[in-house]
Order: C-alpha cells, then structure tokens, then sequence
C-alpha cells in the first residue's frame, strides 16, 4: 500500500507540474534511482541520438543503478568513473570502467585518456552525481572542452531557485547524509548557460537536472520561457517499484557479451 500511496504522490505531482516542468510526465525508471531514465530517454529521442550513443559517467555506484546503464542495454557505448568496484564483471566491449577517486584536476586527463578507448570522439551524454564535488567536476570538464549534448548534474534541492550556493571544494569529501554537498540549482544554471546550456529539466525528487545545448532549444517548445519554474525541490521520498527486484544475474545477462 505504502508503494501505490507513493506512486499516487508522483502522480499528483506530474500533474500539477505538468506546465511548468513539462518533461516530468515522461519520466519512469529502469536501473536509474528514480525517473531518470525516462527523461533521458525522452530527451535523446528528440535530439535523435538512436542505439549509437556514446555517454560517461561519473559517480556510478556499484554498477547497479544510475543514470546509464539502461543505455548501455539500449545499445549505447560509454566510460563508467567512480570510486568503487562493480557488483558485477564488466562483460562488455561497449563499456569501459575506472575506479578512480576523481578530483577537479584529474578529471579531465581520465576521461581524455579514456575516451579513446572505444573510440569515442563526442560524447552525447554524461551524468556527474558524486555527493559533493559535483560543480567543480563539472567545471572543469567544461573549462577542459568536453562538451556533452547532454549535462545530467545532481543538485541540491535544499535550496530554492534563486540561491547560488556551492560547497568549497575539497579533495577529500565524504558525504555524511545532510545537506552539505554539491550546488544549488541556480550554481548550476549559471555554470551551464555560461558554456551555452539550457535548462531542460528536473526529475521528480529534485534531485536530478538535465541540462541541453542551446542549439537543440527548438526541439523543446513547450518548456516555460522562465527555468525558474522547472525546478523541484527537495523531495527524497523512495522512488516506488512495482516490479520484481533487480539482480545482479538479470545485469549480467543483459551485458554480457
């Protein structure tokens, strides 16, 4: 009952943003912690991407559940980053993997050394969600050039839209669980637009921002002329399942070669 009650919130909440963050309604998830994939899926549909993607991202868990890996089964190839072993073998030609602990002057190197390994030469997508440092890692793989078609950045919902606010770097960062870590929306917005981004929207949770070169705004012309009303607060309720769990065995089938 408790997940059908949650399900029933999320639909309420679609609903009464269905103007103001348009793209909501097309959210569900697969291996994503919430409804990431669907927005991503929809996103990349209207730039016409297809099954030959290439994404990175980084801060990627234990392999289990973020941001790509339902592309990485859709057909796309892709660089993982993070600091932690895969719950699995990495199966695939398609994906490549690194556990690095990544900072803002490493990142750039990795992923230039990386990139070239799947013969990667743009990237469509990457996803930075890392508890922390997140602004500055992004910062810098703008500054270094790498330019995405799609920005996909954890923010921090504890602040409102109008706020900039991002946490002093630090090398050594460990999330504790509060709400001491990352950038606020608004920090994002500034940082993206400056590198000719636009706000495309905000997952369920506010947790997520996907953010899409200026040079594809006319493919989404029912978002608000205001990106102010895209943003969604802090809502770190469980995102509901309806499904059988996930395994390990299910992942591996699905990428092994």
């Amino acid at each position: 009952m408790q997940t059908l009650a949650t399900q029933q919130r999320l639909d309420e909440v679609r609903a009464l943003r269905a103007k103001t963050n348009p793209l909501l309604a097309h959210g569900y998830k697969v291996f994503s912690q919430n409804d990431e994939d669907g927005i991503i899926h929809e996103i990349c549909r209207r730039l016409n991407i297809g099954e030959a993607g290439a994404f990175l991202e980084i801060g990627v868990g234990d392999g289990s559940e973020n941001n790509t890996l339902n592309l990485l089964v859709k057909g796309w190839k892709g660089i993982w980053l993070g600091g932690e072993p895969l719950a699995y073998a990495n199966l695939m030609d398609r994906l490549a993997f690194e556990q690095r602990w990544i900072t803002r002057d490493n990142v750039a190197g990795i992923m230039h050394n990386a990139l070239p390994r799947l013969d990667i030469r743009s990237l469509d997508l990457m996803s930075i969600d890392i508890d922390g440092n997140d602004w500055h890692i992004a910062q810098s793989v703008l500054e270094n050039g790498i330019r995405p078609s799609v920005m996909v950045v954890e923010y921090n919902g504890t602040f409102d839209p109008h706020t900039e606010w991002v946490m002093p770097y630090d090398d050594d960062h460990r999330w504790d669980k509060s709400a001491y870590f990352g950038a606020s929306l608004a920090s994002f917005h500034r940082l993206l637009k400056t590198y000719g981004y636009f706000l495309a929207a905000c997952n369920s949770t506010g947790v997520n921002a996907f953010f899409v070169k200026e040079e594809f705004r006319a493919l989404f012309p029912e978002l608000p002329d205001d990106w102010h009303s895209i943003f969604m607060p802090a809502n770190y309720h469980p995102y509901p399942y309806l499904g059988h769990p996930v395994t390990q065995r299910l992942i591996g089938a699905l990428i092994g070669k």
